[in-house]
């Protein structure tokens, strides 16, 4: 038997999504969750606390992928998935924005959903919007992005940093 995992089943974006939105009604909230998938196994992690600053969590995400490479049990990085809630402001063409949208009054809760393809180097990403009741239960997950604009390329910082921190790596054990 090859030490390569079964490629039959695959971890699929809309599988993710879909059970980050179940998890998110059932309890009100989502912890961040990394799925890494490689070509022996995949692995999922709840990250106990992300870092403040968007320059933190981008260094976080490196660090990361460079320890999964360095354990050895991955093998070639297939895909990468993140699961996280975060603040979203609207802005538009005539309304740049002004503050972030942690200190924006008009700010949404959002579900954000992001996935990374190594091979095709395919990003994919979805946003929900948060909506509570007054006794503050999400009552309902609307998407905020239109099928059409989720076909665009979508920009994963987090997860090009943590695929780069775990490509360097990963090379430099292989070579």
């Amino acid at each position: 038997m090859s030490a390569e995992r079964n490629q039959q089943y695959r971890v699929r974006f809309e599988d993710v999504a879909a059970h980050a939105r179940e998890i998110t009604i059932q309890d009100g909230r989502h912890a961040p969750l990394l799925i890494v998938e490689g070509s022996k196994s995949l692995a999922v992690s709840q990250i106990q606390e992300m870092p403040e600053t968007h320059d933190e969590r981008m260094e976080l995400m490196r660090l990361f992928g460079l320890a999964a490479a360095r354990t050895g049990k991955f093998g070639r990085l297939e895909q990468i998935f993140f699961v996280s809630e975060g603040w979203m402001s609207v802005a538009g063409p005539d309304n740049p924005p002004q503050m972030r949208p942690s200190e924006d009054p008009h700010r949404k809760e959002v579900l954000i959903i992001s996935g990374l393809e190594l091979k095709a180097r395919r990003t994919q990403l979805r946003l929900f919007e948060m909506v509570r009741n007054g006794d503050q239960e999400v009552v309902d997950l609307p998407e905020l992005s239109p099928p059409q604009e989720r076909e665009a390329s979508a920009q994963v910082p987090l997860l090009e940093a943590f695929a780069q921190g775990y490509e360097g790596a990963f090379l430099a054990q292989v070579c």
